[in-house]
C-alpha cells in the first residue's frame, strides 16, 4: 500500500487574481462648482396657495376650491379652524374674513339629509343593540340585579324610540332625537329604591 499525501488547496476565485488594488494617490479630485447665490431659486412650497374660490360654509368649516402653487388646477379643499396643517387654518381664517369673496351656505339635498338621518339612526342602533343583548342575557339567566333590569328597560326604550323616528311629523327635516340612557344614573336610582 502506498502512502499518498493529500494537499488541500484553497480555491482561488478567477476574478480575485485579476483584481487590482486601486491607487488613490493617482486619482485627481475636482471641487464641485457651487451655484451663484444670486441665481438660486427658492424651492416651491407645495402647500402654498395662490387662489381660493367657490367658498361654501359647511358645519365643520368651509368647502372651497384652492389653487396650490405646485399645481395648475383647482383642488377641492375643506378648511377648518382646527386643521392640523397651518395652511388649512390660514385658508379658514381668510374665508371667514371674506378675503376670497362671498360665502354661500351649504344646504343638503333631501336625499343627503335622509341618508345622513338614516346613517345616524343605524349608528345609534348599532350602539344600543349590544347593550340590550348584554342585559337581556343577564335577565334570561336569572343573573340580573335590579340595576341591570332598569338598564335593560332604558336601552330597550331608547332602541324603540330610534325605530319610531321615521314616524315623527317632519321626518327627516325636524326630529326630536331620544336621549342615550345614562346607565350610572339608572343604576343609582335602582339601588336607592
Amino acid at each position: 500500500m502506498s502512502k499518498t499525501k493529500t494537499i488541500r488547496k484553497t480555491p482561488v476565485m478567477p476574478d480575485m487574481a485579476k483584481r487590482a488594488v486601486p491607487d488613490y494617490r493617482m486619482r485627481q479630485f475636482k471641487m464641485p462648482v457651487l451655484p451663484d447665490p444670486a441665481n438660486v431659486q427658492e424651492p416651491v412650497d407645495n402647500l402654498a396657495y395662490t387662489d381660493v374660490k367657490d367658498v361654501q360654509r359647511i358645519p365643520c368649516g368651509f368647502l372651497c376650491s384652492v389653487k396650490f402653487a405646485c399645481d395648475d388646477i383647482y383642488l377641492t379643499f375643506q378648511a377648518s379652524p382646527k386643521d392640523v396643517e397651518p395652511h388649512g387654518r390660514a385658508i379658514h381664517a381668510e374665508c371667514e374674513a371674506g378675503k376670497w369673496g362671498a360665502i354661500t351656505d351649504y344646504f343638503p339635498t333631501d336625499a343627503e339629509l335622509l341618508a345622513a338621518t338614516e346613517e345616524r339612526i343605524a349608528r345609534e342602533l348599532h350602539r344600543a343593540n349590544p347593550e340590550v343583548m348584554k342585559y337581556q342575557d343577564r335577565v334570561d339567566t336569572d343573573d340580573a340585579s335590579e340595576a341591570d333590569i332598569a338598564r335593560l328597560k332604558a336601552w330597550k326604550k331608547y332602541r324603540a324610540s330610534l325605530n319610531r323616528l321615521s314616524e315623527q311629523e317632519g321626518f327627516p327635516y325636524s326630529l326630536t332625537w331620544p336621549v342615550v340612557p345614562d346607565v350610572e344614573a339608572i343604576a343609582f336610582h335602582a339601588s336607592a329604591s
